[in-house]
């Protein structure tokens, strides 16, 4: 049975600043009204109504008021029972998305709560009340679905014949005279061709953004429908490769893009990714727009700029290789040969030995791939590891145990004065007892500082000690990466460097 004392809260919202700022605007219209209706209920009614909070939504969309921080104190009052009553002028008020207000129906009925509309007398006071609104909400949501479905399909529809179906696009302006139709923006267009062609002479989408920002050139700038203003801004790495992979700047028109990552196999016939031709016309060729995505995806692949030269990682530097005849360090190097080629090897400025930077890296390539199948070794190099790593360890466990052992006993000698106080404290030695336990005090806290400094050395000493089990996976899964990502030529060629990184890396 419903309480007969009515804890109500007003639910009161508008979707513009500019309504939230009028004083005898809607906001206090609409307090008015609740106000109002509490009094009719005491009085016509002999009901006992209070108001219990106010939940006033300003500059808040329809669409966005459930998510709201006044609603999310709204159903926290509703929880604690401050709140058993919800009352608005409008169901509007309290959402615009029908699926919205069904999960807010949920919390309702979650918390025995009860909810009175004034526009469209709604009254969940009573069972008449929640079947009505169970049904309306119920209609209203398969009407929301078959409008969606209406949209959807009329949306695709204009896809399909290559008509634009809304929103801004950098490079171009709606056509006034002709719906779905772009008309090329000549000073954007600037900006287009500006980015494709220095994509392709840098290979970098930061460093793209920059060259884009440096010339002055900015995001689309304009107003919404509904007046909100979207300003220009610079341009930064996702801004850059949204441009640059635009399917529009070659004339064509994208269907179902937000699914074009997804199994197309998986999908049905209406939802899958295509392109079309689209009625605009284009404002990059289709050979430069080519180039762009081929560049976009070997970088993606290789984590490397392929405008830019590459440059062989001499693993072996900093005195790891010794030359043999005179046991000198041997160093990194290239030249350059009669026709142009490069080459990369180790040489010794003492003898002037050289050894190709290929083949003495491949001997240390092999020894690693070898590990993978020696786990005797790998078993013997983490035993050799950890017996360094925890060399220290047994001492620190000592310290540690000692302290342990002081912050007791400070701890019991503290407890013991507190005990006695009563019999031993009189106003000649009650300085020296509070001393007392002032300075037991410092003792305990300098134990425990040191007491929490060693623990943190020794989980840290523990944390790093290997295990053979990573070791082994390591090298393995070394082993299966060499032996595919080759990005800049195939493995053997005299001018081919042997990897991009390090094998240290790799692992």
């Amino acid at each position: 049975m419903a309480e007969t004392n009515k804890r109500c809260g007003f639910v009161i919202r508008v979707s513009t600043d500019k309504q939230a700022r009028n004083p005898e605007g809607s906001l206090t219209n609409q307090l008015q009204r609740l106000q109002a209706h509490v009094e009719y209920k005491n009085t016509a009614c002999d009901e006992h109504w209070v108001e219990a909070g106010r939940y006033i939504l300003k500059g808040v969309s329809g669409k966005d008021s459930i998510r709201s921080p006044e609603f999310a104190q709204l159903f926290a009052d509703m929880e604690s029972g401050k709140v058993n009553t919800v009352i608005c002028t409008a169901l509007d008020r309290i959402s615009r998305s029908v699926k919205d207000f069904l999960n807010f129906f949920e919390v309702l009925t979650k918390y025995n709560v009860e909810f009175v509309c004034l526009k469209q007398n709604y009254d969940t006071t009573s069972s008449q009340g929640k079947l009505f609104i169970t049904i309306m909400m119920a209609l209203a949501e398969f009407e929301r679905t078959q409008t969606s479905e209406r949209n959807r399909d009329a949306t695709i529809a204009r896809a399909e014949r290559g008509l634009w179906n809304g929103g801004h696009l950098l490079g171009f302006d709606l056509d006034e005279k002709r719906k779905g139709y772009l008309a090329i923006n000549e000073q954007e267009k600037a900006t287009i061709q500006f980015a494709f062609k220095k994509y392709l002479e840098c290979g970098s989408l930061v460093e793209t953004g920059k060259a884009l920002n440096a010339n002055g050139f900015r995001t689309k700038g304009y107003t919404s429908r509904r007046g909100k203003i979207r300003s220009p801004q610079k341009f930064g790495r996702t801004s850059t490769k949204t441009l640059l992979t635009n399917l529009a700047y070659i004339g064509k028109k994208e269907i179902n893009k937000n699914l074009k990552t997804q199994d197309q196999a998986k999908l049905a016939e209406i939802y899958r990714y295509r392109s079309v031709p689209a009625v605009w016309d284009p404002l990059v060729d289709e050979d430069t727009f080519t180039k762009v995505q081929h560049l976009l995806s070997v970088n993606a692949a290789t984590k490397h700029n392929g405008t830019t030269e590459f440059k062989h990682t001499y693993i072996l530097n900093s005195g790891l290789l010794v030359c043999a005849k005179c046991d000198k360090p041997m160093e990194g190097t290239c030249g350059t040969g009669h026709q142009g080629n490069k080459y990369f090897y180790y040489h010794c400025k003492h003898c002037k030995f050289k050894m190709p930077a290929s083949e003495v890296e491949q001997v240390i390539i092999d020894h690693i791939k070898m590990l993978g199948s020696r786990e005797d070794m790998i078993e013997a190099m983490v035993r050799e590891a950890n017996s360094q790593l925890q060399k220290e360890l047994p001492q620190l466990k000592t310290q540690r145990d000692a302290l342990q052992r002081k912050i007791e006993t400070t701890k019991s000698q503290a407890d013991g004065i507190m005990v006695k106080w009563t019999n031993m404290a009189t106003d000649d030695n009650s300085i020296f007892l509070r001393e007392k336990l002032d300075e037991l005090a410092k003792q305990r806290k300098e134990a425990e500082t040191g007491f929490t400094a060693i623990d943190i050395q020794i989980k840290d000493i523990q944390r790093d000690a290997i295990r053979k089990e990573d070791v082994m996976m390591a090298v393995d899964k070394f082993n299966s990466l060499f032996d595919t990502l080759h990005p800049f030529g195939p493995r053997g060629h005299k001018n081919s460097p042997i990897r991009e990184v390090s094998p240290n890396r790799a692992i």
